[in-house]
């Protein structure tokens, strides 16, 4: 008799866990903030640190932003944004998100390379049409950043990093 109540009360049990499952979307989550992104924060920093040490109030001359651009910023930039596109998150919801992120980057990517040529061609409105470009792909960022916590919110994921 007491193999029987056992049985039944691990069956009950096993019942009640699977009825507890995770998650899918949460699990994602997970893996997206704590393991895919920070392989790829450091790429994403360097690039951008790179491209604001030489913009703003730190501007001196075209040259210094082109050779900064051309040797440091598009080459870090490129090798994030390919690594971001291999990124793959396995739920639906995530990669929704996650393709505003990669769109954002590339948009990103293509506004340094248009800067690159604009200064090549020494043409001031083209710069500037390009550094428009580079603040429209930030706010892009900025609007996957929001729409990322608002899903970890939803999915009940903290965001501790700079994610937020």
């Amino acid at each position: 008799m007491t193999k029987i109540k056992l049985m039944l009360s691990l069956l009950i049990v096993t019942f009640f866990l699977s009825q507890c499952s995770t998650d899918p979307v949460q699990k994602d989550l997970l893996n997206y903030v704590n393991v895919e992104l920070p392989k790829l924060s450091a790429l994403e920093t360097e690039s951008i640190d790179a491209y604001n040490s030489v913009i703003g109030d730190n501007y001196t001359t075209d040259s210094v932003v082109y050779a900064k651009l051309k040797n440091v910023v598009i080459p870090k930039y490129t090798d994030f944004t390919t690594k971001l596109q291999a990124v793959a998150p396995a739920t639906e919801e995530l990669k929704a998100i996650h393709l505003e992120y990669v769109e954002a980057a590339k948009d990103q990517l293509e506004g340094f390379n248009y800067i690159v040529d604009a200064i090549d061609k020494q043409n001031a409105s083209e710069i500037t049409k390009a550094n428009d470009d580079i603040k429209r792909a930030k706010e892009f960022i900025d609007q996957w950043k929001k729409d990322l916590n608002e899903d970890c919110k939803k999915h009940n994921v903290v965001l501790t990093n700079d994610t937020k």
